[in-house]
């Protein structure tokens, strides 16, 4: 994945992995007549994934169990499109990856007799407008009397690209996510920073608080071209002064003209070095110094920051090193 996207990807489930955010996106976007037969509060989020390595570099998942009418168990699966351009084929992936969730089920419930619902979401914030196409669409029918062998589903689609008619809703977390989604494509744009900053204003000053303002600055800083004078000008224009100073500080790391793209890379190179060689001590520490080969020395140099932060959380519970890093 390049560095860009995987900065998409990285913000998408950073942020979107809140339950509550999830819950506020489809309470404020599915329809009301799909929406009364979903439980929200049942949401849970697994760590199942279905978009493979060659096509992260275009898309990101997230998969949530979720209770419907009649306390029967399905999911909603998150579909994040990170292409510059809408993709025509996207329900076309999107059927593989809902007949791969459906093949999870039945190995994890295999006396089960049906399967369950998936509402699939599609989330698309590329530069031009986007729009849904439906496999049937792609197909070339000689005759529509054979449509009836062409699969068909809907697809909750959302465009947060500049030009889209989809407006900003949600409660503040959810209007700021989508609000980053859509200064990706306008990055010289002052007045949907002034947006973003606004709403920032009106968050407390706790430290959940500053959480999120640090990774919709560091989100903000890779993504937009604004120099970083004219951020600490709009910080003091917009933001209280009882927490224009902690901002200021997080304001500190945003890039200058739009020419520190390398400092970026080498900053992330740097943590991602830093969390190897964590991982490595607290592996050693709980399997022995040697239990490192040269096989997982390879293993914790090709990782992904995700894959890192996965390994450091099974370490707690591993019984042996190959459950740590055992491929899912």
């Amino acid at each position: 994945m390049s560095e860009i996207n995987s900065i998409h990807d990285t913000f998408f489930r950073e942020t979107m992995s809140h339950k509550e955010v999830a819950a506020d996106f489809l309470a404020n976007y599915l329809p009301a007549k799909v929406l009364k037969h979903i439980r929200l509060d049942t949401l849970t989020i697994t760590k199942d994934s279905f978009v493979n390595e060659k096509l992260a570099e275009h898309y990101s998942d997230l998969l949530y169990h979720v209770t419907f009418t009649g306390n029967r168990l399905g999911l909603i699966y998150f579909l994040f499109e990170h292409k510059s351009y809408p993709d025509e084929f996207t329900d076309l992936q999107l059927l593989g990856y809902l007949s791969e969730n459906w093949q999870l089920v039945r190995k994890q419930f295999p006396n089960a007799k049906k399967l369950p619902l998936i509402i699939p979401v599609i989330v698309y914030h590329g530069k031009p407008k986007g729009k849904t196409i439906r496999l049937v669409d792609l197909i070339d029918l000689p005759h529509p009397d054979l449509a009836c062998y062409v699969p068909t589903f809907d697809t909750a689609f959302y465009d947060f690209s500049p030009a889209a008619d989809e407006s900003i809703k949600g409660d503040i977390y959810l209007r700021l996510f989508l609000l980053c989604l859509r200064a990706k494509n306008i990055p010289k744009s002052r007045k949907i920073l002034i947006q973003i900053l606004i709403l920032l204003a009106q968050l407390p000053g706790d430290v959940t608080s500053m959480h999120w303002i640090q990774k919709i600055f560091r989100y903000l800083s890779q993504g937009m071209d604004i120099d970083r004078g004219v951020v600490h000008d709009l910080v003091k224009e917009y933001i209280p002064l009882d927490m224009e100073g902690k901002i200021m500080t997080i304001a500190e790391q945003w890039k200058q003209d739009g020419r520190m793209e390398g400092r970026v890379e080498g900053r992330v190179e740097g943590r991602i070095e830093g969390r190897q060689a964590i991982l490595q001590r607290l592996v050693a520490k709980r399997f022995g110094q040697n239990i490192l080969d040269i096989q997982f020395q390879e293993r914790l140099r090709k990782a992904t920051p995700e894959q890192l932060d996965l390994w450091a959380e099974r370490i707690l519970d591993a019984k042996s090193v190959d459950e740590v890093f055992k491929d899912n």
